[in-house]
């Protein structure tokens, strides 16, 4: 568990930094740039993030997996890593032609030429590698680096509209930056091999597999705003909702953080075939996540009405309703976090992702196609939800078959409890207080003491054993 616990805080700083960027240039640049240039970069980056799933071809989480089950001998994780490289570049290849193709074709043309530096970027980043390895510390310090350096470009270069283009070249560029910077540190882990002793073509066909429940997943994860901006053609609109998602989502980087380092170490165990012991990683893993994942979906849905209006500034208040909404979705996100990238991929079980995730993207597009031209983005997020609660019923309900975590899941229920006696005293507070950045700061802090207390007076032992953990280090140092 040591390793376990040192990648988890590892992973989990470099997910605070993905969070806390977001969340100091949200308000400056949704100031700055406006709603319509914010709904432009949603719509552009959905489209990306379709086009690189698609392009991948499950390249990356699989990647990830096989490194990871061989990460003892360097010799054949070095024929891995080859192979998987040689193989982005034959995807990439084509996947860059087709999205030149469709931008080419859209009314914002030169920023998808921008985004395809991005699309670059993505396609090679090594960190699969380490992932794999188990070596996350390795990407946290390049992550916060290149992070740091972002948020100061932005802040010194970005001052109105007009800089909407640069804004992309930015954003481009720091992912590349990123990219480049890692791939020195790979030499100690990987050795040359010799091109006639790589087989680029045996990874294909195992990768789709694992390709097909991530391209149904982000699907119905970007498609809505995608058909926001088809349907609606306001950017405006995309702009509440995808500004509402950011906030909504940005902690549940934190709470899935313990699901990449996990699946690693659990495909590790199933190549041993350690059932007993995948078990034990599951169970705790679960308790962990919701006892997260409850707090902060009260939390957030508590918070939205005062926090919107200073947070992202004028013209904004509209996605105080997409935020309550979307709320709902970290508990379904964190569980099936565990299910899907830490038990169904790590023990190469993708049938049952694609299956859901199809189903769930399906139902998506249906909810989306008949809520969004008559409630516009709230019909979207009412469609997300649907999705994603689709996704964490039906895998949840094969993966209780295999081993049973049907008790774990509902002695976590007390945490829902305790989490919706927080959200009452914190709306109330709400109620008596303006629409400043000091009224969120006091239910924040008031909602985290509430929750805490609940926590010491129930006696919960998941937040003993965390403060235990804690104090101990601290002694040690």
């Amino acid at each position: 568990m040591g390793r376990i616990f040192k990648n988890f805080i590892f992973n989990f700083f470099s997910q605070l930094l993905s969070i806390i960027i977001p969340l100091i240039t949200a308000p400056y640049l949704s100031r700055v740039l406006g709603p319509d240039n914010i709904g432009i970069e949603s719509y552009i980056n959905a489209v990306s993030q379709i086009f690189y799933t698609i392009g991948m071809l499950g390249l990356t989480n699989y990647a990830a997996r096989e490194i990871a089950y061989v990460r003892d001998c360097k010799a054949e994780r070095s024929k891995v890593f080859w192979e998987m490289i040689l193989d982005r570049v034959i995807v990439f290849s084509v996947t860059l032609a087709i999205f030149w193709i469709v931008g080419y074709n859209s009314p914002y043309r030169s920023f998808f030429i921008i985004q395809s530096v991005w699309l670059f970027a993505m396609f090679f980043d090594a960190s699969w590698f380490f992932i794999g390895m188990e070596l996350f510390e390795l990407t946290v310090f390049r992550n916060f680096v290149v992070r740091m350096l972002t948020i100061i470009s932005i802040f010194a270069l970005i001052k109105d509209t007009d800089d909407f283009g640069l804004y992309m070249v930015l954003c481009a560029v720091s992912q590349l930056i990123g990219t480049v910077c890692i791939f020195p540190q790979l030499s100690k882990y990987i050795n040359r091999v010799e091109f006639k002793k790589l087989n680029l073509w045996k990874h294909f066909i195992p990768s789709i597999k694992v390709f097909l429940p991530q391209f149904a997943s982000v699907l119905y994860l970007q498609v809505d705003k995608v058909m926001l901006e088809a349907i609606c053609n306001d950017t405006k609109q995309i702009a509440y909702y995808g500004q509402a998602e950011k906030i909504v989502k940005a902690p549940i980087a934190l709470i899935t953080a313990v699901s990449s380092v996990m699946m690693p170490r659990i495909a590790n165990e199933f190549a041993k075939n350690n059932v007993d012991v995948i078990k034990k990683y599951l169970d705790f893993t679960l308790q962990g996540l919701m006892f997260m994942a409850w707090p902060v979906t009260f939390g957030m849905a508590a918070i939205a009405e005062k926090m919107i209006p200073w947070y992202l500034g004028p013209g904004y208040e509209p996605a105080v309703y997409a935020m309550m909404i979307l709320s709902p979705i970290i508990i379904a996100i964190a569980a099936s976090s565990l299910s899907a990238n830490q038990y169904f991929l790590a023990t190469n079980q993708t049938r049952i992702m694609t299956i859901s995730y199809s189903v769930s993207a399906c139902l998506n597009l249906i909810f989306n196609a008949l809520l969004i031209p008559k409630f516009g983005f709230v019909g979207a997020a009412i469609g997300t939800i649907i999705a994603e609660f689709t996704v964490f019923i039906m895998q949840y309900h094969v993966m209780n078959k295999q081993i049973k975590v049907i008790r774990t899941m509902i002695s976590c229920l007390k945490y829902a409890i305790y989490s919706a006696i927080m959200f009452v005293i914190v709306v109330i507070i709400g109620k008596k207080c303006g629409a400043v950045i000091t009224t969120t700061l006091i239910q924040a802090i008031v909602g985290c003491l509430i929750y805490g207390i609940l926590l010491l007076v129930t006696k919960d032992k998941l937040f003993f054993l965390i403060i235990k953990k804690i104090f101990r280090r601290r002694i040690k140092q």
